[in-house]
């Protein structure tokens, strides 16, 4: 597969950001050395109330008095980044003052090095991406199922469980289901191809539709 252009990742990172927008619902990867506790204080001083806190997920929710602002900080220790989502209208400015401070991963890069299926930092840059699925689209298909075709057993893993990431962002299963089964069907190792049907599961669990039930095992 050819490298992409640099004009062809910003193109794709605007369109990122279009979506985001046209769903007033934008999604962040900021530095994690900011630490939680000066987002909190970040957005605390635009006014936002702290809605709830869970310390041991490291995830905290913010809302305004109206309800037309929301955000949410999650740190993710594992792909070392601190995840931050801004919903509503009037949250853009808030966020903009935040990013302004933090700095933020360029989508232009996490795309870049995603679409690099051999480097090191692919699959986390593909799992930090699946965070920021708030539509799917034909490219982000492509970029899941480079990953899910990967000949490296640890890329499919990690691509399993960010095609269940997307999905759940997304709010929508979009291609997942069709993905993670085509995906179950090449995968030649037992304990892989039970990942990838987890993965399904979840997903399939979002549309009602049946899952598949392991049986238990005898102790």
């Amino acid at each position: 597969m050819p490298k992409p252009t640099e004009t062809a990742l910003r193109g794709r990172a605007r369109s990122l950001i279009e979506a985001m927008t046209e769903r007033t619902r934008w999604i962040y990867a900021v530095p994690r050395d900011t630490g939680i506790a000066a987002l909190k204080a970040m957005l605390m001083a635009e006014g936002l109330g702290r809605e709830e806190e869970d310390a041991k997920a490291g995830v905290v929710r913010f809302s305004n008095d109206a309800g037309s602002i929301a955000f949410v900080v999650f740190d993710s220790p594992e792909l070392e980044v601190t995840l931050l989502e801004a919903t509503g209208g009037d949250a853009a400015p808030i966020l903009a003052k935040v990013l302004e401070k933090t700095g933020f991963y360029a989508q232009t890069q996490l795309l870049k090095t995603a679409l690099d299926v051999r480097s090191p930092e692919a699959s986390k840059a593909l799992r930090t991406l699946a965070h920021m699925v708030v539509a799917w689209d034909e490219d982000w298909s492509d970029l899941f199922l480079l990953h899910l075709a990967s000949p490296d057993p640890v890329a499919r893993h990690e691509a399993a469980i960010a095609t269940s990431i997307a999905a759940m962002v997304a709010r929508d299963p979009g291609p997942a289901i069709s993905l993670l089964e085509e995906a179950g069907r090449r995968e030649t190792f037992p304990k892989l191809r039970e990942t990838i049907g987890e993965a399904l599961n979840v997903v399939r669990a979002m549309t009602g539709g049946p899952v598949e039930l392991k049986p238990e095992r005898p102790a």
